[in-house]
């Protein structure tokens, strides 16, 4: 079981150069897609000292039965205005992806400055409209392949390309990584670390710039 690691359990004495919440999908309590990614996580920018949390996609509330973003919403929110200058960057992944959206629509404009990235994001109930808090969003998905198991997000309602973000890299299911696997929605770290094409950056890399630039103000 991968359990949660939320904003309430970090240490308050000192304040990190940033913040990275990662907020896994259904069943990743189980599986743990996008958990084993924020364990792994060395961080965006070298030598920047930064914190992480974990979430489940229900925030460990039931979310299929209740609101599901409640109570990460509310922690980050709180967070972020007790550090107005720490830059944030969301990110979320399958039905995680659409509650990092969600989560983000309920911030407040006016506290810490938010990075959103969001990973094949499925959902039918939520909508892909860009959040006002929001000041950079990478969105990256499957548009085509990822094997037997890609029926879970089509079911879902994969959001694919997002109107609303900065930039939209779409990854096909039948072309391999860099570690030689084939793209899927069970894997989101080559979706968050890579590009589908030479000349582009990834959503770690964007994310890194945001950051740095922020960082430089």
């Amino acid at each position: 079981m991968h359990a949660q690691r939320t904003l309430n359990l970090l240490p308050r004495g000192s304040v990190p150069g940033y913040l990275a919440v990662f907020i896994g999908g259904f069943g990743d309590v189980v599986a743990g897609c996008l958990s084993r990614v924020e364990r792994r996580f060395s961080g965006f920018l070298p030598g920047v000292a930064h914190a992480t949390a974990y979430y489940h996609w229900d925030g460990g509330g039931w979310g299929v039965f209740r609101d599901r973003c409640g109570n990460i919403a509310e922690e980050l929110e709180a967070l972020r205005r007790e550090h107005p200058g720490l830059p944030v960057v969301l990110v979320g992944h399958s039905y995680g992806g659409s509650c990092a959206v969600e989560v983000a629509r309920r911030q407040s404009v006016q506290a810490a400055p938010l990075c959103l990235l969001t990973i094949d994001a499925v959902a039918r109930r939520q909508k892909s409209v860009r959040p006002a808090c929001v000041e950079w969003w990478g969105n990256a998905y499957l548009r085509d392949g990822g094997g037997f198991m890609d029926v879970v997000p089509r079911i879902g309602g994969r959001w694919g390309h997002c109107a609303g973000a900065d930039v939209n890299l779409a990854f096909s299911g039948y072309r391999r990584d860099l570690s030689g696997h084939l793209y899927s929605h069970r894997r989101p770290a080559p979706m968050l670390y890579e590009a589908p094409a030479e000349e582009m950056p990834s959503l770690f890399q964007a994310a890194s710039a945001w950051l740095e630039g922020r960082l430089a103000d």
